[in-house]
C-alpha cells in the first residue's frame, strides 16, 4: 500500500486517554508500520484497540465525520466557548482579544527583564517573610504588574524562561513558575487584566507560609515518608500563607480567596476546608492545576521529575477528581502537548526546546535546535517552525531533562 502523506485538514488531535469506541483513528504520531495495527486508519471497536493506542502513542488524529461518535469531541469546542462568554463579563475590563505575537529577540529582552525583576521581588518578599517583616506587597505588584503585561503580549517567551532558567531554592522558583502559568492560564481563558495580575502574585504567594516550615520538613514532602504529624505540620503553609498575606495586603480578599484554595479539590477531598466543585474560587481551581503540574515537571529532592507531555497526561487522567475536567482541558490547550520550554527529539533526529506554540497546529510548534541529527552540537544555533518545515519533520518524542547531557 502506497505511504499515506500527513493532512491535518479535518482531524482533531487527541491524547489515547481522551479516545472512545467508535471514533476513527486517520493517523498516529509515528510510522504505522511501527505498530501492529493492520491498517493505515480504522474506526476503535474494542477496549483491546484503546489500550493499544494507549500503549504505543502520544497522541493521534481522529476524523469527526468519519467516527459513529461524534459527542466525543465536545470537549474541545467547548473551551473556546467557554473563553467567549467569559470575554463578555469582562468586557469593560478586559482587552476584547489577546493577539498571539512571534517571539522578536525583542520581546525575549523585555521577558527576561521582567522575569529578573519579578524573581528578584518574590526573593525579597520570601526572605521578608521569613523574619516576619514583610509589610506590604507594592514591590511584588509592581513587578507583577509587568510581568503580566509580557504574558499578555506573547506568553511564550516567560514560560520558555521559567522552564530553561529554573534554578536555585525550589520556593523561588516555583513561585516563579506558578505565577508565570497562572497568569498565562488565566489570559488563555479570558480573564481581566486585573484578574491576571491576581493570578500572578497568588501563584508567588502560594507557599510563602512554608518559610515557616521546618527545612528538613520541605526536605521529605513525599506522603510515603511523612507521619500524621508531620503531614498536618506541613499542611499549615496554607494558614501561615494567608496570615502573611492578610497583614502585607489586608484588603485583597480575592488574593487570600486563591492562596486559601490552592489545595482544594474538586471531589471535596482536598484541604484545608474540603470544598468541591464550584465552591472553589475559580482563581483557586486554576492555581490548583498550575501549582500540581510544575510540581510534577520540577526538579526536587525526591522522586522522578516527570516530562511536560507525562504531566498533562496526569492532570487528564484526574479530570472530575481532583480538577475540573473543563479547566484540565484549557490547560492542556493553553499549554499544548509539548509545552514552551519542553525538550523534544524531532523525526529527522534532531533535539531542541519548543519555544512557542502554534494554536492552530498544537503538534507543529517552533523549536530551537541545539543538536543535529548526528548528535552534535550545530555551529548555528536555528529554529524550526514545524508547521512550515517543507521537509515534514514533527516531533517524536518529549525526552526528559538531561537527555543527551542537554540540562535546562
Amino acid at each position: 500500500m502506497e505511504s499515506e502523506k500527513f493532512n491535518p485538514e479535518n482531524t482533531v488531535i487527541l491524547s489515547p486517554d481522551d479516545l472512545k469506541i467508535g471514533m476513527y483513528v486517520s493517523y498516529l504520531d509515528r510510522p504505522w508500520t511501527e505498530t501492529d495495527f493492520p491498517f493505515r486508519g480504522f474506526r476503535v471497536n474494542s477496549d483491546d484497540e484503546l489500550r493499544q493506542l494507549r500503549d504505543n502513542c502520544e497522541y493521534v488524529f481522529v476524523d469527526p465525520q468519519r467516527g459513529d461518535q461524534k459527542t466525543g469531541y465536545q470537549q474541545f469546542f467547548e473551551a473556546k466557548a467557554r473563553t467567549a462568554e467569559l470575554d463578555r463579563k469582562a468586557e469593560d475590563e478586559a482587552p476584547r482579544d489577546y493577539n498571539d505575537k512571534h517571539p522578536t529577540e525583542r520581546e525575549f529582552r523585555a521577558a527576561k527583564a521582567a522575569h529578573a525583576a519579578f524573581r528578584s521581588a518574590v526573593v525579597n518578599a520570601f526572605e521578608l517573610a521569613r523574619v516576619g517583616s514583610l509589610q506590604d506587597l507594592a514591590r511584588l505588584k509592581a513587578a507583577a504588574e509587568d510581568l503580566v503585561d509580557s504574558v499578555i503580549r506573547m506568553p511564550d517567551a516567560l514560560i520558555y524562561l521559567v522552564r530553561t532558567q529554573a534554578s536555585g531554592d525550589y520556593l523561588y522558583r516555583h513561585a516563579v513558575a506558578c505565577a508565570v502559568m497562572c497568569a498565562a492560564m488565566g489570559r488563555e481563558i479570558g480573564l481581566p487584566r486585573g484578574s491576571l495580575i491576581t493570578l500572578a502574585l497568588g501563584g508567588a504567594l502560594l507557599d510563602i507560609g512554608k518559610t515557616r516550615t521546618p527545612s528538613d520538613l520541605l526536605q521529605r514532602t513525599s506522603a510515603l515518608t511523612l507521619s500524621s504529624g508531620e503531614l498536618h505540620q506541613l499542611r499549615r503553609h496554607v494558614g501561615y500563607s494567608l496570615e502573611i498575606i492578610s497583614n502585607a495586603d489586608p484588603d485583597n480578599s480575592q488574593l487570600a480567596e486563591l492562596v486559601a484554595s490552592h489545595h482544594e479539590r474538586h471531589n471535596g477531598s482536598g484541604y484545608p476546608n474540603g470544598l468541591a466543585a464550584n465552591s472553589i474560587p475559580l482563581l483557586g481551581r486554576i492555581a490548583a492545576i498550575v501549582d500540581m503540574y510544575d510540581a510534577m515537571i520540577s526538579e526536587r529532592s525526591y522522586g522522578r521529575r516527570a516530562t511536560p507531555y507525562e504531566a498533562i497526561r496526569y492532570l487528564k487522567s484526574q479530570r472530575g477528581e481532583d480538577f475540573e475536567g473543563q479547566l484540565v482541558n484549557d490547560f492542556a490547550l493553553a499549554f499544548g502537548y509539548y509545552p514552551t520550554g519542553s525538550l523534544v527529539e524531532l523525526s529527522d533526529g534532531q533535539v531542541g526546546f519548543v519555544i512557542q506554540q502554534n494554536q492552530a497546529a498544537q503538534l507543529q510548534p517552533r523549536v530551537y535546535v541545539v543538536m543535529d541529527a548526528k548528535g552534535k552540537r550545530p555551529q548555528e544555533f536555528l529554529t524550526v517552525d514545524l508547521s512550515t518545515s517543507s521537509q515534514n519533520v514533527m516531533i517524536k518524542k518529549c525526552l526528559k531533562a538531561g537527555s543527551y547531557g542537554i540540562e535546562f
